[in-house]
């Protein structure tokens, strides 16, 4: 018996514990007094010595009954046992009946209900055991007859009183057992989440537990034993009681609403059945909340009715099919799609409407299907229409399982046909120019990688002709994109004209084309195609009622000489082209290795550049601007130099076409401008002169929109005045878009900043602009001054601009003045300032520092 088992045991002997005055008591009324204690002790040691024979006498006796034989048959029990009766034995003559001897006999009925030996064998096992020990006493005893007795009624005594300690015992457990179940049962019943009601046949209800009040909103505090209207408020509850108090194999079932009035109806399912209780047959009630499953089942209901609506609506075909393939349901796009009505497709298969081809294959995928091999089939392949044709379609498979119908097949079938014709159409876009219809880069360079494969085979060459059309730009400035596009289709026309079946024109964009000649024995057959290709161009062509003459430069490489594979050949024609554009278009020429490694050096150089501002290696060199009047230096021109690591100072002329190209020119642009600024603004707080300064503004640099927001910027940041600060502007880009320069002019020179015309002469000005543009001085082009004292023409351009300057009050000012004639004439025209290397060449800052430190002088 483990401890808690025997913690258990004592609690309960110590709760059936009669009071030692209930004890007396007993005695008492067995008339067991200290005569009979004494008698029994001085027989104690007689029948201690016979203690062995009576307790095996007995047990002997207790094995004859079956039943109480196999409770013996556990060892274990069985020696507890005699060891307790022998013990009982012993204290039974002992003679003291204290607090000791009534707890083991309040355990021993503890311990024979606890393994259920009922009274009738309880009562028979004293009778033999008295039976023993009174023979046992008769012998100890045969001489004194009248002691005997005495003796024995004394044990009698103690055995009734062992006797009736022990039922008691026996009966009371059984009626604490009885009471600990019935409070369990009424626990158990009151705990449940169903309200339960039992109703006697009388009409009063039995048992009532919590959540039957608590579903009906009955008081809290309501007891059995009432008729069972009290419990059952609502009429249609208390006619199915009554019908069921009057029929005995009453069963019904029924749904009922309740809830109070300022809440949401509750749905409560009651079932009523005439059950066996205690004697008769009552009516048990079990009451449940089925609100949730009834709003779930409505809700559930509602949902299927949205899927068949959904399903029949579907923008796509939705299908359902056994695992066999019938069809089973199909819906109105899928009916559309196919042709069929889903009665017809009701006595078809999947394989119905499938090329015989596609049977085996989709048999095979959707048993995997089925099998759970995979989660879905998805293919593109066509379905037969029921008038015959094929339809493209995309049909998505996948398994579903319903307690309906089982594991089926749940079909997607979208129709892709006009997919399919976009897609044939973008692989013929993906490989043809939209404009000409030529072949495109991709197919080009396809065509090209075969044609070198065929010539590496059978030892012939390969001609790559890269033509791009001359000044195509200006048609497309002058006449609009509608007319260069109109000049680009008579092209890729003329071009076609000219080459064999097996030739390939290509377009790769704007107007750049490339003919490729895929079979070619000797170079002059390549040079005779090129010409032609030139004779046919340079034919006029009529677009939008002008007469255009296209002309282009060709740029040719060979295969193997120009390269060994089709990159290498488009890319070596690329720089012949522009080699022929330098020499001045119009022409063709062929490959040759410098033409690459010029393209290399320039890439080069472009690399530098971009790395070249934030590494600091621009500096500033400025020339000065002499007053022709006072002869002093009043102003300087910024022109900026690249110190190039490895390679020292590069021209402007070298890097700057490159910046301009490249939008590099930018922050280039940007940094010249505040530099300059800078440094005009360290001259005067330096003493040495309040000068102008002149700062060049590239093309790219005139079209910023927040040109005027960087001028500022610059200008407050460096403290240079705007007074101080001269813009030139070549007279090419005013006039590109003179509107626009307008505006961009007047915003400067609001601000109080100088605007100058540079290279003046050396394009063409309109006189209808050049009197709006808020301007305050010209600068003559130094290819006039060059040749001012030998060339008529130059001498009197020069005079004309510097009488057309000072009649529109204009500043004049001549750059590249080198020698002591061209200073004279530009005298005696009244020029007002000059500059160039007869007075000075380009300076550092720190040069020229030194030169404004001098004493004013005058002009030579």
């Amino acid at each position: 018996m483990n401890r808690t088992t025997s913690e258990y045991l004592a609690a309960l002997i110590e709760g059936m514990m009669p009071a030692p005055d209930a004890v007396r008591q007993r005695l008492a009324f067995l008339e067991f007094g200290q005569e009979d204690a004494a008698l029994l002790r001085q027989v104690h040691d007689s029948l201690q010595r016979q203690a062995g024979p009576v307790v095996d006498a007995f047990y002997r006796h207790l094995r004859t009954v079956p039943e109480l034989a196999r409770m013996l048959a556990d060892e274990a029990r069985f020696a507890r046992l005699r060891h307790a009766q022998a013990d009982y034995f012993s204290s039974l003559t002992g003679g003291a009946i204290d607090d000791g001897y009534v707890r083991d006999r309040v355990a021993v009925g503890l311990v024979h209900r606890h393994i259920g030996l009922e009274p009738q064998w309880y009562i028979g096992a004293y009778r033999k055991y008295l039976d023993a020990i009174g023979g046992v006493l008769r012998e100890a005893l045969a001489g004194q007859p009248e002691l005997a007795w005495q003796t024995y009624e004394a044990l009698l005594k103690v055995v009734c009183f062992d006797l009736g300690l022990a039922l008691d015992t026996y009966i009371s457990s059984g009626e604490q057992e009885l009471r600990r179940l019935k409070t369990y049962s009424e626990q158990v019943i009151d705990g449940m989440p169903a309200g339960v009601m039992t109703v006697c046949a009388n009409g009063t209800v039995r048992t009532v537990n919590r959540a039957w009040r608590a579903l009906l909103s009955l008081d809290s505090g309501s007891k059995a034993g009432r008729p069972y209207a009290a419990y059952a408020p609502l009429p249609q509850l208390q006619n199915c009681i009554a019908a069921g108090l009057i029929n005995a194999d009453y069963q019904h079932e029924l749904v009922i609403t309740a809830g109070p009035d300022d809440q949401p109806l509750r749905y409560l399912r009651c079932k009523l059945t005439r059950v066996p209780l205690d004697g008769e047959r009552m009516l048990l009630l079990v009451l449940e909340d089925v609100t949730a499953s009834l709003q779930a089942r409505a809700q559930l209901r509602a949902s299927e009715a949205r899927f068949r609506s959904a399903f029949g609506q579907a923008a796509v075909g939705l299908a359902q099919l056994s695992p066999d393939g019938r069809w089973l349901r199909a819906n109105f796009k899928l009916q559309s799609l196919l042709g069929y009505t889903e009665a017809e497709l009701a006595g078809m298969t999947l394989n119905s409407v499938l090329p015989p081809e596609e049977h085996a294959a989709e048999t095979e995928a959707l048993q995997r299907v089925l099998a759970g091999e995979s989660d879905s089939h998805c293919r593109e392949l066509r379905y037969c229409h029921k008038a015959g044709h094929l339809v493209w379609v995309q049909a998505t498979y996948s398994r579903m399982y319903t307690e309906q119908d089982g594991v089926t097949l749940i079909g997607v079938i979208e129709d892709v046909a006009q997919r399919k014709r976009y897609e044939q159409e973008l692989t013929q876009l993906a490989s043809q120019d939209v404009l000409t219809g030529l072949a495109n880069r991709a197919l080009l360079l396809d065509r090209l990688t075969q044609a070198v494969s065929y010539a590496r085979r059978a030892s012939r060459w390969v001609a790559v002709l890269f033509l791009d059309l001359d000044r195509f730009k200006n048609i497309n400035d002058s006449l609009g994109h509608d007319a260069g596009d109109q000049v680009l289709v008579e092209v890729a026309a003329r071009l076609l004209a000219c080459v064999r079946s097996g030739d390939t024109v290509a377009r790769l964009g704007g107007d750049e084309f490339v003919v490729l000649l895929a079979d070619v024995a000797r170079g002059d057959e390549v040079a005779a195609v090129a010409q032609k290709l030139a004779d046919a161009l340079a034919q006029p062509m009529f677009v939008f009622g002008h007469e255009i003459t296209p002309v282009a430069s060709f740029g040719i490489s060979l295969y193997p000489k120009d390269g060994g594979d089709s990159q290498a050949l488009l890319k070596n024609a690329d720089a012949a082209m522009y080699s022929a554009k330098k020499l001045g278009g119009a022409q063709f020429q062929f490959y040759a290795l410098d033409m690459n490694l010029r393209t290399l050096d320039r890439l080069k150089l472009e690399a530098a550049l971009r790395h070249a501002v934030e590494r600091d290696e621009f500096e500033l060199h400025y020339q000065p601007q002499l007053d022709m009047a006072s002869g002093v230096i009043d102003g300087v021109e910024a022109l900026v130099r690249w110190r190039r690591p490895g390679h020292g100072l590069v021209p402007p002329a070298e890097f700057i076409p490159v910046a301009e190209e490249t939008g590099l020119i930018i922050p280039l642009g940007d940094w010249v401008l505040r530099a300059a600024c800078a440094q005009q603004a360290a001259w005067r707080d330096a003493g040495l002169g309040d000068l102008r300064m002149a700062v060049n503004l590239s093309a790219r640099q005139f079209k910023q929109q927040d040109l005027a927001q960087s001028v500022v910027q610059a200008l407050h940041d460096t403290g240079c005045a705007a007074g101080r600060l001269e813009l030139e502007i070549t007279e090419s880009v005013l006039m590109e878009h003179p509107d626009a320069a307008t505006l961009v002019m007047e915003q400067l020179s609001d601000m109080g900043v100088k605007l100058s015309i540079d290279d003046f002469g050396s394009g063409y000005s309109s006189l209808a602009y050049l009197k709006r543009f808020p301007i305050h001085s010209l600068k003559i082009d130094r290819s006039f001054v060059h040749d001012i004292s030998c060339d008529e023409d130059d001498a009197a351009i020069a005079s004309a601009i510097i009488a057309l300057a000072h009649s529109m009050k204009l500043n004049v000012i001549a750059e590249g003045v080198e020698t002591g004639q061209q200073l004279a004439f530009l005298r005696r025209e009244g020029c007002d300032h000059v500059q160039g290397y007869y007075f000075s060449r380009p300076l550092p800052a720190a040069e020229l520092a030194l030169l404004l430190a001098r004493p004013p002088g005058q002009l030579p």
